[in-house]
């Protein structure tokens, strides 16, 4: 039994020493991928992509029906992908048959919305079209229009209808603009700042006054901090006394240890924590532990 004949690769070509291009390594130029003759010549992908443009040499795999079958169905980038092709390829081969190009995430653009470009500033383009701030960069750039700096877009009359009506604050917060901003253009056009509404006590808002902090109380009321504090001085009626503030009695004391400790702040009306750290500042061991 003779044994299997070993099959022989055919010679590799090299390059030539004073560095011309032969033409075998021409002909390899037109039927091999550049990765495959820089590892059969030797020479640089740099080279070899030179030699190729200078030769007007493409070695672009040829379309076939069903490559063309997934044109438009998905993004441009996922075909390319899946068919190994640069993406550049896959969106000239598109426009080439004219497929239109389908994308989840990708609609066109309204006369309104491209109005806006070079007008207003990119990020609020953005958020009144709902689309991304590369994408409205790239439509502005695209139709050569300039930027615009959000502090000096010009103001709209529905921004101008918002001084005097909102606190600075909201509206810098509504336009997309900075306080002092807000501020110029309010005192340009000669705007009084805007008064917050008297807050009118009634009977059972004056009963809490003193029976809580007054932070909590005017997030109860839902009005500033300043606005209870004057009211509780003005009736002299002194400041809430906080339970970690409020000295322990003796028979506070002598429950520790004794009773639980929920039971012992539910007795003494102090918060749970209030509890374990004097009975652990004192040693005093805990019930059941």
């Amino acid at each position: 039994m003779k044994p299997p004949a070993k099959k022989t690769l055919p010679p590799e070509p090299t390059p030539a020493k004073n560095g011309r291009w032969t033409a075998e390594e021409d002909r390899l130029l037109a039927t091999k991928s550049v990765r495959t003759v820089a590892r059969l010549t030797g020479r640089s992908l740099q080279a070899i992509h030179t030699r190729r443009w200078l030769k007007h040499l493409h070695t672009n795999k040829p379309w076939s029906p069903e490559d063309d079958k997934l044109l438009g169905t998905r993004p441009d980038a996922q075909v390319a992908q899946f068919l190994k092709r640069p993406r550049y390829q896959v969106a000239y081969r598109r426009r080439q048959l004219g497929i239109d190009f389908k994308h989840p995430d990708y609609h066109p653009w309204k006369p309104g919305e491209v109005a806006m470009l070079g007008w207003l500033p990119d990020r609020r383009v953005a958020a009144m079209t709902g689309r991304t701030l590369q994408n409205v960069s790239h439509k502005r750039r695209k139709l050569g229009l300039p930027s615009v700096d959000p502090q000096l877009a010009r103001w709209t009359p529905e921004e101008d209808a918002l001084l005097g009506r909102l606190p600075d604050k909201e509206v810098a917060k509504k336009t997309g603009r900075t306080l002092n901003g807000v501020l110029r253009r309010r005192v340009n056009l000669k705007i009084p700042t805007p008064t917050p509404a008297r807050h009118v006590w009634t009977d059972q808002e004056l009963a809490l006054l003193g029976t809580m902090s007054d932070p909590d109380l005017a997030r109860q009321l839902h009005c500033p901090t300043y606005v209870v504090n004057f009211k509780r001085c003005s009736l002299n009626v002194p400041a809430f006394a906080d339970e970690r503030l409020r000295p322990w009695t003796p028979e506070e004391t002598q429950l520790l240890g004794i009773l639980s400790d929920g039971e012992v702040a539910r007795r003494t009306g102090r918060s749970l924590s209030a509890i374990i750290t004097r009975r652990a500042r004192l040693q005093i061991p805990m019930k059941n532990p």
